[in-house]
Formats: C-alpha cells, structure tokens, sequence
C-alpha cells in the first residue's frame, strides 16, 4: 500500500526486516522492492524487537517527516498525502 500511494512529493521507504524466521519466503518481496528506487531494505542479522527495527529506520532517514507503519498494514492510497497536509500546521507536531 504504501507503493501505491498517490503522493506527488518525494517519498521514500525503508523497510525493515528485523530477523524474520521467514526470510527465504520474504526473498522474492525483497527483490521486488530492492528494484524501486524509493525504496531501501534493511535486513537485521537477528531480531532484535520492534524498538529497534525503528530505530534503524529512522536513523537511516533524511525526510522531513517520517510515518511509521506495521508490515501488515494497509493504508488508503491517499493517506500519505493527507498527513503531509496536516503536518503543514505549526501547532500540529505529531
């Protein structure tokens, strides 16, 4: 979903995958995104929890803002674009 977001700005990803036990299946998904030049893969050499997964994220980000999302989630195609709006608003922070 976040692929297929409409948002006209330059937006990047990055995936993290903390250690999946699943990682052989995962593969083919890798390899597609590791093609899109929005996209950047990390993979953690063991799971080492959630915290951390983001943490690795967002050091590795350089966006004015970063949006954080679950693998399993599936968001509206416009919804990248309509946070960005809000956050235009000085008194909106988060």
């Amino acid at each position: 979903s976040i692929a297929g977001q409409d948002y006209a700005g330059k937006l990047r990803v990055i995936v993290v995958d903390d250690g999946s036990a699943n990682r052989d299946l995962l593969g083919p998904v890798h390899k597609i995104y590791a093609s899109d030049p929005r996209f950047r893969i990390i993979l953690m050499a063991k799971n080492v929890g959630k915290r951390k997964a983001q943490i690795a994220a967002i050091r590795s980000s350089s966006g004015d803002l970063v949006l954080n999302v679950d693998s399993d989630t599936i968001l509206a195609v416009d919804v990248v674009t309509k946070l960005v709006s809000k956050m235009q608003d000085p008194d909106v922070g988060a």
